[in-house]
């Protein structure tokens, strides 16, 4: 089972879009500058330097590397248009073309720079990095041997075995180089193998954290949701009162109109249908505001928003006893929100204020909008009791509340902290015990130029 497991990683992924493709093209570009060299050496030499007696062979050299590149050029941009499953195994066997062609390329401008002593034997190396690069562990290795049996066979066949070596020395500096191959295949091996374990890491953590990203954002949605129900459960008997007055409106109504059918007038028509109306409404705000919101960000201004929340609490029994002020200046720039979460961070901070001021002598609650510094500004002010020190630093906590149990879920500040912190924005807290607390939250204004 081990082997099979390290069988199957040291396969490499053969896909259009794999490593391997986007290496083969890598070095399909290289090889263009590998064959300009050669032509460009070959020029140079036969023109001016005279270094070589074989200006023809490496001219020759160059112009088929650079035939062999088109060819492999145009094979490449064939397998790119073929589906994953019609690829197969075609991209090894294009590496394993490209690379004994290149180390065939190498053997013949060896033996035509001079055999063993030419600085061409150096690019013997950079193509086992290559080979490590392109092939697996193993055939990396019969890269290695398979590049010194062509040199070798290239001298001996080309001259008859007058570049080979001829002492000790020199095939000790042979024997030298071609461990050379194999060992710079073994460290290239090495390194590419813990580049790629880290990568494979690196995208195994990767995809971990988009999947708690995922759940988190659902966990964080499902307290969204969950906060709206419990605001519309205490706002339930202010509800039932909203709709209690224009019914007890309609059933007067409906009893003159039994005892005295006469009176049934259009006035008294219109007068049913308002209430009607009043009732719909009412239903519409509470059904809207408690069905899950989506997260649609658009342009639009921040008083409007209030005062939908300012809708929403009205449903509050206590609102009739509390003194509002609002200065909401008109033509403030829009701010990027999502109506439905910024309305419940104004609406939490509201039945937090009505919360505070509940023992109040004169109970108020005052908001404010205004702009500052590029960012428009809410102000959320009570003169409730306050909040003590020593609570300041849990306040955005999840779960922590300073009021009675069965009265908070120690979820709305913590849900407003989060989603001012979405929007870009950021929530503070001025407080005074025995005073009263102010919450402002600040949000990046759009551009003029760019608001619609």
């Amino acid at each position: 089972m081990v082997a099979m497991t390290r069988s199957r990683r040291s396969q490499p992924d053969v896909s259009a879009t794999s490593p391997l493709m986007r290496e083969l093209r890598r070095f399909v570009r290289l090889r263009w500058i590998a064959a300009a060299a050669v032509l460009a050496a070959a020029a140079v030499d036969w023109a001016w330097l005279r270094w070589y007696l074989l200006d023809g062979a490496m001219l020759a050299v160059g112009l088929a590397i650079a035939g062999y590149n088109v060819l492999l050029l145009l094979f490449l941009r064939q397998l790119e248009k073929l589906p994953p499953r019609q690829i197969g195994a075609s991209p090894l066997v294009l590496a394993w073309v490209q690379l004994l062609m290149d180390l065939a390329s190498l053997s013949l401008l060896t033996a035509a720079t001079g055999g063993l002593n030419t600085p061409v034997q150096g690019f013997f190396a950079l193509h086992m990095v290559f080979s490590s690069l392109l092939l697996p562990r193993r055939m990396a290795y019969t890269g290695a041997a398979a590049a010194v049996a062509m040199l070798i066979l290239c001298l001996w066949g080309l001259w008859g075995g007058a570049l080979l070596p001829q002492t000790r020395q020199q095939w000790i500096a042979v024997s030298g180089w071609g461990l050379s191959l194999f060992l710079t295949v073994w460290l290239t091996n090495r390194l590419v193998g813990g580049l790629r374990r880290q990568r494979r890491r690196l995208v195994r953590q990767n995809q971990r954290i988009r999947r708690m990203s995922r759940q988190l954002q659902r966990q964080q949605a499902g307290m969204i949701h969950h906060e709206k129900m419990a605001t519309a459960g205490r706002m339930a008997a202010g509800v039932a009162h909203e709709i209690a007055n224009p019914l007890a409106s309609m059933d007067g109504l409906l009893q003159l109109l039994q005892r005295r059918p006469e009176k049934l007038t259009p006035e008294a028509l219109t007068t049913l249908r308002e209430q009607v109306s009043r009732i719909n409404r009412i239903v519409r705000d509470m059904t809207t505001f408690a069905h899950p919101g989506h997260a649609n960000w658009e342009e639009a201004e921040l008083n409007s928003v209030v005062e939908k929340a300012m809708v929403m609490v009205r449903f509050d029994p206590r609102f009739d006893k509390i003194e509002f002020k609002t200065d909401m200046p008109p033509g403030l720039p829009r701010v990027r929100l999502m109506p439905e979460a910024m309305q419940q961070v104004v609406l939490n901070l509201l039945i937090n204020a009505l919360d505070a001021v509940e023992r109040s002598e004169h109970p108020r609650i005052e908001l404010r909008t205004r702009m500052l510094d590029g960012k428009v500004l809410l102000e959320i002010s009570d003169n409730g009791h306050g909040i003590a020190p020593k609570d300041r630093r849990r306040l955005f906590e999840p779960f922590f509340t300073t009021k009675p149990v069965g009265k908070g879920t120690g979820l709305g500040l913590c849900i407003s902290y989060s989603l001012v912190k979405q929007h870009g924005g950021d929530i503070a807290v001025e407080t005074e015990v025995g005073r009263g607390t102010k919450f402002i939250i600040r949000l990046p204004a759009v551009p003029a130029r760019t608001a619609v």
